[in-house]
């Protein structure tokens, strides 16, 4: 079987793109974790303050007894109904008078 220049061209061209693929995927080494923990020491007096803010937080709770609330089951849904409309011409960039422009 003879394979013309072409093809062992393609097949040359194919080979070295799924190399650069594959070394794209695979050849990368994973990225370092850069999220402080909360053994680091604070580095400048902004983040000494954010991080004796954000202690001062308190935890999000919910409660489900919302839901049974009467004032929330009251609630209608007000939804408007969407009509669909007409579509526009078949070709929007034809000219006006519906004849093809001959180049």
């Amino acid at each position: 079987m003879n394979m013309s220049r072409k093809n062992l061209t393609y097949i040359a061209v194919g080979i070295v793109v799924l190399g650069a693929v594959a070394y794209f995927f695979m050849g990368r080494t994973p990225e370092i974790d850069t999220i402080t923990t909360d053994s680091a020491v604070p580095t400048s007096e902004a983040q000494s303050t954010f991080l004796l803010l954000a202690a001062q937080l308190d935890p999000i709770s919910f409660s489900p007894k919302v839901l049974n609330d009467p004032r929330f089951l009251q609630l209608q849904d007000i939804h408007t109904l969407i009509v669909p409309e007409a579509s526009g011409r078949t070709d929007p960039f034809a000219p006006l008078g519906g004849a093809a422009a001959q180049p």
